[in-house]
């Protein structure tokens, strides 16, 4: 113990040292409190490090407290460590009471770093010393308060004052003045002078020496050095703001002035550096704080100027003056622009001043809710006043006045002005952006739709201009939204409507469901009698005038509209302007209205009401606790488990009727308010038993909670749910639910329930029956309104069916006409061809373009190429122009090209658009605040159609959907067979969506003049179908608009009922919970439910009308829990927030005029770090909890907070005016993925960004991984919760300096205050910092704690000092795994060093992954990976194996198992050899042959095919190789070799009226129109494509070009574009030799433009080709073919009349084409059975069918189905051969099986034509099957013998030989050797012929016998036994077999199915009877195959 004496203090200090660096103050005023009452606690601690400095001041009230604590702590372990206690050196010092520590600072945050004492702390930065005070928390009171009995837990202990400290502050001296500016570097200066315990502010005021010549001089020294660094900016800020504060720049001016005596050199050079010093202040000053210094500055120029010049004018001085004098100059002009500023915000307030006392121009109660058409006029005025912020309204009628008329200003204003900027600037300017509206032109009114709560409309609006818009994400036509309509641009007619229901699929395609709206104040009136109770001037308050429902403009279904959006969410301003409009008296008036401070106790606890009132408050105390709520006597703090600030908020809540309790982030005002809503409950008997119902006998009255959004009401229910009984009624009514704890609550759920149970008040089911039959009155008036509405639905998704549509009958002939060219008689398909005129069905076959250009000459490629052509643009030309001519390929490509390229990308965006996930996007969790649950689109009827109805109905009614398009292979009329591609259905895709969504249609008179509609053009087309379909709508629109009234009318009544049954359950509820949305539109239940208490959570951001509206008149409690410092009330027009206050809340607005309140002032979430950007800024008297000193530091970053600053620019959106910056977003994504690495769960993540544009820019860069839990939102969404770890983008940088709501306090407290342990904010600081004061004064506190740079310092947690900056996404690279970039160097639990790079994870889920190296039996070491268990040795080692060789294998395993690997050379059946494994030897047969054929096919080219590919020669491949011969029509054909089909491209034939649409291989159909060829002197009367009846004529022509000069052509010809005289270098250039004849008349071919002499070009265009081949003519320069010349069309038309006949005689006739094509198809339906054998075949052979082959591609389809049905007859005579007999060897099956499938395969090889060869070779196989067949029954007879002949076993091993073991050609040598051997086996052993055991002759005698007129007479029993049936040979009886007793015959000429036809004996397959009936459907082939073997 020690024994010192104390001291008799009253106030003593014990020294404590040899401190814990863990202990802090908390933890020593919680020991040596337990031995007295503590005063304060100085713990001396490093600044940056936060090592204590092993000593401490311990401060007691009495000495011998002290003298205890001495000799009782002393040697007491604190942390692990004995303090030691001494008597204090130094007198006590204690500080006033408080949580104040030491500088004004928290003992753990950075401090400015300074020079006394020196030390080094944390990242080389010098700290100081300080000693904070450790003061048990108090509680900051608010404005106004008033004593009421507070006392118990509000008493502060007596202020004492502070002795005088030894270390008292001294003014600043010359000698440290020297030594600074001497020894310091400016960064240094700047830190030290900015301490505030350095002195230098006593100096300035004069307190220390005086501030002569000498020390002026010294100060300016050391501020021009000081001026050379940057910052840190708080502390230069504070040392310039000291200049300004004590006037020092007079003492500055002064000195200079002094400067004039110095004339001689050298004190002219030390004037100069004080004049540079100067000017460098005078620059600073105006830099920080131009306002406050340029009096100041302007003053010391003036001086500098004058003291320059009289120094002789020194040049430095003076260029730095001008600089400094330029700034002042521009700082003056806005400082001139801000005074102007200030008058004209002054003038402006005064005249609101004025306004404000103006009597309104008329009674607001006659001003409707919904805008007029005046509303909207240019020079519309509306009468508006500001709101109070600062002083009480006059009345009720000033007050409710005030707030009608701004609210109806806020959504008006922006339709007013939208629409100005329509009529200024045009709706039809697309380029155009309006501000304040969004315009959709050619809206058109579809089709009305009934729903159960009226009537609401399809439209349908032009998307045309909004292809780039995601409907997904965009805020547009959001549910709710206003819009208006018009068909006169607004100057007389004006509909209005609301969104009803919004789906982003129907929006792409413009489809909108609307709900039209009236404005029908009757409907609005909510003073009922029960209301008013009686009172009749509150019922004669409201204007019977307004009672009346205005005129109801007509909807006209045949006009286009157009609409304006605004964003206004008109359903809450309209239910709020009608509460306010219908509003007389307001409860607590006296303080909204009339601000009174003086708040009095809700009037059920008032004791003139009843007596003394006791509240439970054992729900927070956890014992019984019964308090006198209005004495003094309240539970102490403890007790209440609250800090004091809370406990005040609770007793202010409870006490006082009108309740205002504020709290900033993470103070808890949530809990208080929870706290609140646990008494209120507990006691509910003391408030709700005063209220009797003269109806009810004691009617319920539920606390009213009242929440901005439904986060923030279903966290505030969720509270509730935790502690409220099981009694208690919750009903929550706002938007959809989506958490799962508070869904039960929600007001539909609690009627479904009710429903369910048949659960319900008195008069429910009379409401539910009223209920019924009212929806039966609805379900009957439907089809009064709009018949067949889903047929209206679906036809909105479709092409309808031409039937459907009632065209006119000259456009349905044309239809038909179309159709039937291209369709087989009988088989016209009108809906193929209205797809294929809309250009729907173009060729589907995807071209490849790059591919084309091998058509093209390579000099032409080669120029086309020098343009910078890509290969796939000149492939394209190539294509669409058929034709390879340099001049018309590159202008095509050129005309072309944009439009290419805009394919090309609009192809690529819908690519990433179709494979974009599906997420929750901002526009959905708009609509789900502002949705209801009442506000679901349902039909009155039970729905008929669910999804795939609707499809089967679209199926029935469509041509094409969009199914069709997706799930279905289009194909084409005249194709090849191909399948659309995957291009080619996105660009239909594209196509059917862009058409469907327009709304453009033809009037009657532009229909009358369309004469043929093959000639219009595509999009006039579309407009034509529109227009039939709109007539086809048009006939269900039946409803009347008395109709749509009157079923309105019975809407409004049901909704009126179930407002009934609503009511009963919420008159039922102990809680009644909604969102400010909620209580405007179910304004009129909350106005019966007789609440007394209403709680309103997040109060300062909501608008004050819809808070006084959502009180009901019974409200005599009234709690408001918020935060006006966070985010604020967010009214539509920014001017009305800014000018007329509508941005202040009810509860700012009260706090403002000192409405009694608290603020909470300890927060629990923030560590201290992070809470200093915001105190004392923000919250002056915010301070820490305990819990947060002790926050867990942030793993893997140097520092909790930190700002990386960059200058990368944003990027600005389309549509929305938001932005977003990609450098951010890499840069977060990276820091998230980096912190994840550390061990943090995404849950503990979140990324706030403050636009939305970033939010999806986030949404879309994200990895899968990051997205399942790092959430992504919006500031303004995020408010009112918290994260462990925020990573925060400011998005802004640019070079405007334009940082827009950025500037905003209330966003930027909400941003900064979210985190709990880090927050990491990226962004452009330093234009935040000069664009905002608040941004400016948090860049300054980043900076002294060295917060804030480029580059964010990443610390690795398993080496701290190892740092790693990170500037970029590209720097996280150097830290992949998330520790540093050095090896991890680990040892493992096996030993072995970790080989990864340093990470922070452990090491136990890490598999080590190096070699075990452990040794095993066979002394080999383990070769597996470290994890793995150790199995049998893998090592490779030699051994020899069974068959001799020797290999390498595995250890462990034995030569017998090993499959040696060694080749061999192996002999295989077909002849050949190949080289196999070892192992393989013996295994393989002739189908592993990879010999090739080389045999040379009928077209005398080698065979491209081998061994196996040509199954040994006996079937080829088709030949592949290229045709390249020039077909006819001139191009070159493009088929494998073959004879040549008919071209394939497009046809170039043309003339001068039009081109061929044809293919070029198809006949041409001649020109019709009449021959242009005339001229004055002759005149062609032929048709064009007749030969003309004239001569050419050979005059001059006698024309004038252009240029002046004459004409050179000849008369009647097209005038040559070059002249003589101005292009006499082209025109007598040599070609043909007489061009420069003075005389030469010339003709210019128009196909190429090129020029000749007529008489040499009419010699060349008569001479004949070469061998008198059929050629069209071409130009003798460039070889273009000669098309449009009439001088030559009489040779042009001779050659065109051959070149058809060659194509005709190609072609073959269309009509047989078509015919046969049916044929065929029919056989395909007639023969089921052949499906069982070949339906894949069958499949792809129809399908070829169906795409209109060529005749000749025809021919090779039908020669596949015949080569089929020859392979199908050999498989039956199989089956029936082995359903015969079981005794067929299974081995030769087998072979023969294997042959049909190689048949199979050669025969579906695709082919355009066949050749006799394969006809030959094929046959041949047939045959061999045939024999093989024969060999196989054969065969098993043969085995069946006991003694078989020698001769017949030898003969039937050369069959063998021969059929099966032989894989040569089935020749003829072959054939005959078969022939023999089966011939002498039969002669050798006639028994082996059949199963009957007699000779064929036998047989014949016994058919002769039996007199058959035709065979087919003989039949098999199941068992095989044959018999016969006479007459017809059709069954018409049934018997038994006589030898086994089956079944055999028949009935009604039908076999019993278990005989079959016998061909033993006649060798039949059919019976005669079924011959009879069916041989004419034989096919040929087969008739001659039954022919050839003898069966006719």
């Amino acid at each position: 113990m020690n024994n010192t004496t104390l001291p008799s203090y009253q106030i003593a200090s014990l020294h404590v040292s040899n401190l814990h660096y863990d202990v802090t103050e908390a933890m020593l005023y919680d020991k040596f409190s337990q031995v007295g009452p503590v005063l304060s606690i100085h713990v001396c601690r490093d600044m940056n490090t936060g090592r204590s400095l092993c000593y401490a001041y311990v401060n007691f009230k009495q000495s011998a407290d002290a003298k205890r604590a001495l000799d009782t702590m002393n040697l007491v372990p604190i942390k692990g460590r004995p303090i030691r206690i001494t008597w204090s050196k130094r007198e006590p010092h204690v500080r006033k009471p408080g949580f104040v520590h030491a500088e004004g600072r928290d003992p753990r945050a950075p401090a400015p770093r300074g020079r006394v004492p020196r030390g080094r702390g944390r990242g080389g930065t010098r700290g100081n010393l300080r000693r904070p005070a450790y003061r048990a928390p108090c509680v900051s009171r608010g404005r106004g308060r008033q004593g009421n009995g507070h006392d118990n837990f509000n008493n502060r202990n007596e202020e004492v004052q502070p002795h005088n400290r030894v270390d008292q502050i001294r003014p600043m001296g010359y000698k440290r003045l020297e030594d600074l500016e001497q020894n310091e570097s400016p960064q240094d200066i700047i830190i030290t002078l900015g301490n505030h315990r350095s002195g230098l502010e006593l100096l300035l005021k004069g307190d220390g020496e005086k501030l002569d010549d000498g020390m002026v001089q010294m100060l300016l020294k050391v501020f021009g050095k000081m001026l050379e660094a940057d910052g840190p900016a708080q502390s230069l800020s504070h040392i310039l703001r000291l200049i300004t504060k004590y006037d020092f720049g007079t003492r500055i001016t002064k000195f200079l002035y002094g400067l004039l005596i110095e004339q001689s050199d050298t004190g002219r050079e030390k004037a100069s550096v004080h004049l540079k010093n100067a000017l460098k202040v005078a620059k600073a000053l105006l830099a920080v704080m131009p306002s406050e210094s340029e009096k100041t500055v302007s003053m010391m120029m003036c001086i500098l100027k004058t003291v320059n010049n009289g120094l002789g004018g020194i040049l430095a001085v003076q260029a730095m003056y001008d600089d400094v004098n330029e700034i002042l100059a521009g700082v003056g002009e806005e400082l001139k622009k801000k005074r102007q500023k200030r008058k004209q915000r002054k003038a402006r307030l005064d005249a609101m001043d004025e306004i404000s006392q103006l009597e309104p121009p008329d009674d607001f109660r006659q001003i409707p809710v919904f805008p007029q058409l005046q509303d909207i006029q240019v020079d519309s005025q509306p009468f508006i006043r500001p709101n109070l912020i600062s002083g009480a309204y006059r009345g009720i009628d000033h007050y409710l006045d005030v707030q009608y008329r701004l609210l109806r200003e806020d959504f008006i204003r922006p339709l007013r002005d939208g629409i100005n900027e329509i009529r200024e600037f045009g709706d039809s300017d697309a380029k155009h952006r309006f501000d304040n509206v969004k315009v959709y032109h050619d809206v058109r009114v579809l089709f009305p739709k009934a729903d159960d709560k009226g009537v609401l409309h399809r439209i349908q609006f032009s998307t045309e201009n909004f292809g780039n818009i995601r409907w997904q994400n965009t805020k547009r036509l959001l549910f709710g939204n206003l819009l208006c309509f018009s068909s006169d641009n607004f100057e007389r007619e004006v509909l209005f409507a609301v969104v009803a229901d919004r789906k982003p699929e129907d929006l792409e395609m413009g489809n909108l469901t609307v709900s039209f709206v009236y404005d029908n104040a009757g409907e609005e009136n909510l003073v009922s009698d029960d209301e008013s109770d009686g009172d009749a001037e509150a019922a004669e308050a409201i204007p019977r005038g307004r009672r009346t429902a205005t005129a109801r403009p007509l909807i006209n279904m045949r006009k286009l509209y157009t609409m304006v959006e605004t964003d206004a969410y008109f359903e809450a301003y309209r239910h709020v302007l009608a509460g306010l409009r219908d509003t007389v008296s307001l409860p607590l008036e006296r303080y909204i209205v009339s601000c009174e401070t003086d708040v009095h106790a809700p009037a059920y606890l008032r004791p003139g009401t009843r007596g003394r009132v006791e509240y439970d408050f054992s729900s927070i105390t956890g014992k019984q606790t019964m308090v006198d709520v209005l004495g003094n006597q309240w539970p102490s703090c403890g007790e209440l488990r609250l800090n004091q600030s809370q406990a005040e908020g609770l007793k202010l809540a409870l006490t006082h009727e009108l309740a205002i309790l504020q709290g900033p982030p993470g103070t808890g005002k949530t809990h208080v308010g929870l706290e609140i809503m646990k008494i209120l409950l507990k006691n509910k008997g003391i408030w709700s038993r005063s209220h009797v119902d003269a109806r009810n006998a004691a009617s319920s009255c539920p606390i009213l909670v009242v929440c901005y959004t439904n986060h923030a009401l279903d966290q505030f229910l969720e509270g509730i749910a935790k502690f409220s009984s099981k009694n208690s009624v919750i009903v929550r009514v706002g938007g959809r639910c989506q958490n799962e704890v508070t869904k039960k609550f929600s007001l539909f759920k609690i009627k479904q329930e009710r429903q369910r149970n048949e659960i319900g008040f008195r008069g429910t089911k009379a409401i539910r029956r009223a209920i019924w039959d009212l929806r039966d009155e609805m379900r009957s008036r439907q089809d009064d309104i709009s018949v067949n509405v889903n047929e209206l639905e679906a036809s909105l998704h479709i092409i309808q069916k031409l039937a459907n549509l009632n065209i006119p009958i000259q456009f349905r002939r044309q239809f038909h006409d179309a159709s039937a060219c291209t369709h087989a008689p009988g088989n016209i398909d009108l809906d193929h061809e209205l797809l294929s005129w809309l250009g729907l069905k173009a060729k589907t076959r995807e071209v490849v373009y790059h591919e084309e250009i091998g058509n093209l000459q390579p000099y032409t490629l080669m120029l086309l190429r020098s343009f910078q052509h890509t290969d796939e643009e000149i492939g394209r030309a190539f294509y669409e122009k058929g034709e390879d001519n340099l001049h018309i390929l590159h202008a095509h490509i050129l005309a072309h090209k944009e439009e290419w390229m805009k394919y090309n990308n609009e192809t690529r965006v819908e690519e990433l658009v179709e494979e974009e996930e599906d997420m929750k996007e901002e526009a959905d969790m708009v609509q789900q605040q502002r949705m209801l649950d009442s506000d679901e689109f349902r039909r009155i009827a039970p729905a008929k159609n669910t999804e795939d109805e609707m499809k089967q109905l679209m199926e029935k009614m469509g041509a094409m959907t969009f199914d069709d398009i997706h799930h279905k292979d289009v194909l084409q009329e005249n194709g090849d067979g191909w399948q659309q591609t995957s291009k080619d259905k996105k660009k239909s895709k594209r196509m059917l969506r862009k058409q469907l969504s327009k709304t453009s249609i033809m009037t009657d008179e532009e229909e009358h003049s369309v004469y043929n509609i093959y000639e219009l053009p595509i999009e006039e087309r579309w407009r034509l179908y529109r227009t039939w379909v709109n007539r086809w709508r048009e006939q269900f629109l039946v409803a009347s608009d008395s109709q749509i009234i009157e079923y309105n009318r019975l809407a409004a009544q049901l909704a009126q009922l179930r407002r009934l049954e609503d009511a009963e359950i919420l008159q039922g509820a102990d809680v009644v919970a909604v969102t400010t949305t909620g209580a405007a539109k179910y304004r009129d239940l909350i106005y019966k439910l007789k609440s007394k208490i209403v709680v309103v959570e997040e109060a300062a951001e909501v608008l004050e009308a819809h808070i006084v509206t959502a009180m009901p008149k019974s409200t005599e409690h009234l709690i408001l829990i918020g935060d006006h410092q966070q985010l604020k009330p967010s009214p539509t027009v920014y001017a009305l927030a800014k000018q007329f206050n509508m941005d202040t809340s009810l509860f700012e607005r009260l706090m403002k005029v000192h409405i009694p309140h608290v603020t909470l002032n300890i927060q629990h979430r923030m560590r201290p770090e992070i809470a200093d950007l915001i105190r004392p800024r923000i919250y002056k008297d915010l301070q820490d909890h305990e819990s947060v000193l002790y926050r867990d530091e942030i793993t893997g970053v140097a520092k909790p907070v930190f700002f990386i600053s960059h200058d990368v620019h944003e990027d600005n959106l389309r549509d929305g005016r938001t932005k977003q910056n990609l450098h951010e977003v890499d840069f977060l994504i990276a820091l998230c993925d980096y912190l994840l690495k550390q061990g943090y769960e995404p849950e503990q993540i979140t990324i706030l960004v403050m636009y939305t544009g970033q939010l999806f820019a986030f949404r879309n860069a994200m990895p899968q991984k990051l997205r399942r839990g790092v959430r992504v939102t919006a500031v303004d969404n995020f408010q009112g919760e918290e994260n462990d770890i925020i990573l925060l983008s400011l998005v802004r940088s640019n070079d405007k300096a334009s940082i827009g709501f950025l500037a905003t306090e209330n966003r930027i407290c909400v941003a900064l205050s979210r985190a709990r342990l880090a927050l990491y904010c990226i962004g452009n600081m330093d234009l935040l910092s000069t664009k905002s004061s608040m941004w400016h004064q948090i860049l300054g506190h980043l900076e002294n704690a060295d917060s804030v740079g480029e580059s964010l310092t990443l610390q690795c947690k398993n080496h701290p000092d190892r740092l790693t900056p990170v500037k970029t996404a590209l720097d996280f690279k150097n830290v992949p795994e998330g520790g540093c970039g050095q090896q991890c160097q680990m040892r493992l639990e096996c030993g072995h060093v970790c080989r990864r790079l340093c990470h922070p994870d452990d090491h136990s889920k890490n598999k080590c992954t190096k070699p075990c190296e452990k040794l095993l039996e066979c002394g080999h070491r383990c070769s597996r990976p470290c994890y793995a268990a150790c199995t049998a040795c893998v090592k490779m080692v030699t051994k020899l194996l069974r068959c001799g060789h020797e290999q390498k294998v595995r250890c462990s395993e034995s030569p017998v198992d090993v499959s040696c690997q060694a080749k061999v050379e192996e002999h295989l059946p077909c002849g050949h050899s190949i080289k196999v494994e070892c192992a393989k030897s013996g295994k393989v047969d002739q189908t592993n042959c990879t010999e090739k054929c080389n045999s040379f096919l009928e077209c005398d080219h080698a065979c491209k095919g081998n061994c196996v590919k040509c199954y040994q020669g006996r079937l080829h491949m088709p030949c592949a190789k290229s045709c390249g011969r020039t077909l006819i029509c001139g191009h070159k054909c493009t088929s494998k070799c073959s004879s040549c089909p008919p071209c394939e491209r497009k046809c170039q034939t043309q003339c001068v009226h039009s081109k061929c649409a044809n293919k070029c291989g198809q006949p041409c159909t001649p020109c019709k129109e009449k021959c242009s060829w005339q001229c004055k002197h002759r005149e062609c009367t032929m048709l064009c494509s007749e030969p003309c009846n004239r001569e050419p004529c050979n005059e001059p022509c006698e024309k004038n070009l252009k240029c002046g000069h004459p004409c050179i052509g000849l008369c009647g010809e097209p005038c040559p574009n070059l002249c003589r005289i101005c292009d006499e270098e082209k025109v007598t250039e040599i070609f043909f030799g007489d061009e420069e004849e003075p005389d030469a008349r010339f003709v210019q071919l128009m196909d190429c433009k090129h020029v000749f002499t007529y008489e040499n070009l009419d010699q060349w265009m008569n001479q004949k080709e070469d061998g008198n081949a059929i050629k069209m003519k071409e130009c003798p320069r460039c070889k273009t073919t000669v098309w449009k010349s009439t001088r030559y069309g009489n040779i042009i038309n001779k050659l065109l009349d051959s070149v058809n006949k060659v194509k005709e005689k190609q072609w073959g006739d269309a009509m047989l084409a078509n015919e046969s094509r049916g044929q065929l198809r029919d056989e395909f339906r007639k023969d089921q059975i052949m499906k069982k054998y070949h339906a894949l075949e069958l499949k792809g052979i129809l399908e070829k069918l169906e795409a209109r082959p060529s005749p000749g591609k025809l021919v090779a389809i039908e020669k596949a189905f015949r080569r089929l049905q020859s392979l199908y007859n050999l498989e039956q005579a199989r089956d029936k051969l082995k359903a015969g007999d079981e005794t067929i060897p299974r081995k030769y099956l087998s072979a023969f099986d294997n042959d049909i499938k190689m048949m199979t395969k050669w025969v579906m090889l695709e082919r355009s034509q066949t050749s006799e060869q394969e006809d030959e070779n094929f046959q041949n196989e047939i045959s061999r099957l045939k024999h093989v067949l024969e060999y196989i029954k054969l065969f098993a007879r043969w085995t069946q013998q006991s003694d078989p002949d020698l001769e017949v076993t030898g003969h039937i091993q050369i069959l063998r030989q021969k059929l099966l073991e032989t894989f040569r050609p089935y020749n003829a040598a072959i054939k005959a050797t078969v022939a023999k051997s089966f011939k002498r086996i039969y002669e050798k052993a006639p028994g082996l012929m059949s199963t009957l055991g007699i000779s064929e002759a036998e047989k014949k005698m016994i058919c002769n016998a039996m007199g058959f007129a035709a065979k087919g007479h003989w039949f098999e029993c199941p068992k095989g036994h044959v018999y016969a049936i006479g007459d017809c040979g059709g069954a018409t009886t049934t018997a038994k077999c006589p030898e086994c007793g089956s079944r055999i015959g028949g009935e009604r000429h039908q076999l019993d199915p278990y005989n079959r036809v016998s061909e033993v004996m006649d060798g039949a397959r059919r019976s005669a009877y079924d011959e009879d009936m069916d041989r004419n459907h034989i096919p040929q082939e087969m008739l001659r195959d039954l022919h050839q073997e003898g069966f006719f």
